[in-house]
């Protein structure tokens, strides 16, 4: 894997990447509290399978695109920066494959309903897509999913950041080499309060249209904050082909609790759509 640096719309992106720069786009965005290093056991698993893939560290998350005003953390913002990373690695007239997690999961499925010519295949890992949520707040389980994301009034608070971060990496329990990249990047006040600006303003998502191209969603089933029932509402929303997973003994941070059956089903997600994937590209 290397290190590298995007320049977009005014701003430095921090990323990791791994493959040819020949080889198809993979485009892997991360989940809150983490970094793109949450992608580290993945990526160089998908190069070997023959694909350039690119984790960028989202807007709030590395000193060059950390802007201040919280306005500035709103949804369609991510998913532009989105879009003109991809833009910029040289996929602008090319779909290429969206991978995401959690709060990238949330950016992931507003971009592919909003732009489906820019994405060739989507996986999504844990949050659905956003309109699934929706449906069952407004069913007879809203209860259970809105007691899921209980924890969003906490983390909307100012002042209280460091501790919800701390917390969250103490509850997922996984050994210091995993997560003390997470420590590094996002030592300061400044960085953590960029951070947990999604919660202040990106959480309110607008009508989303149904994906259309080939998906995955994983849902770890113990991550606590979707319920079963939204989980299985996703399905109302993909109208390409669609494959269900349930890491029936994983928490949140499924990418490092459970690498190998993730990568895996990542793996056999785009070996499955190989066909359309050429189609697409033709």
């Amino acid at each position: 894997m290397n290190r590298i640096q995007i320049k977009a719309r005014g701003f430095t992106f921090d990323a990791w990447s791994d493959g040819s720069e020949d080889d198809p786009l993979i485009l892997c965005l991360h989940g809150l509290p983490r970094t793109s290093w949450e992608w580290h056991h993945q990526l160089p698993k998908l190069a070997k399978a023959g694909y350039r893939v690119v984790a960028p560290d989202l807007r709030g998350y590395c000193p060059g695109a950390r802007p201040r005003d919280k306005k500035a953390y709103v949804i369609e913002e991510f998913v532009k920066d989105i879009l003109a990373i991809a833009d910029q690695l040289g996929w602008v007239d090319r779909p290429f494959h969206l991978m995401a997690t959690s709060i990238g999961s949330v950016i992931a499925w507003c971009l592919a309903g909003q732009y489906p010519q820019r994405v060739a295949t989507l996986a999504c890992i844990n949050i659905p897509h956003p309109m699934a949520i929706t449906e069952v707040m407004a069913s007879n389980a809203a209860d259970k999913q809105r007691k899921g994301f209980s924890y969003f009034a906490n983390f909307r608070k100012e002042g209280e950041e460091k501790k919800h971060f701390e917390a969250t990496l103490k509850r997922i329990g996984l050994p210091a080499e995993e997560t003390d990249p997470y420590r590094e990047a996002l030592s300061s006040e400044e960085a953590l309060r960029a951070v947990f600006n999604w919660y202040r303003v990106s959480i309110n998502v607008p009508p989303i249209k149904p994906v259309i191209m080939p998906t995955l969603y994983i849902w770890p089933q113990k991550a606590g904050n979707v319920s079963k029932e939204a989980a299985e509402a996703n399905a109302h929303y993909v109208e390409g082909p669609y494959r269900f997973e349930i890491l029936e003994d994983t928490l949140n941070f499924a990418l490092q609790l459970a690498p190998e059956r993730t990568t895996r089903l990542l793996l056999e997600h785009l070996a499955e759509h190989a066909e359309y994937i050429q189609q697409v590209g033709d």
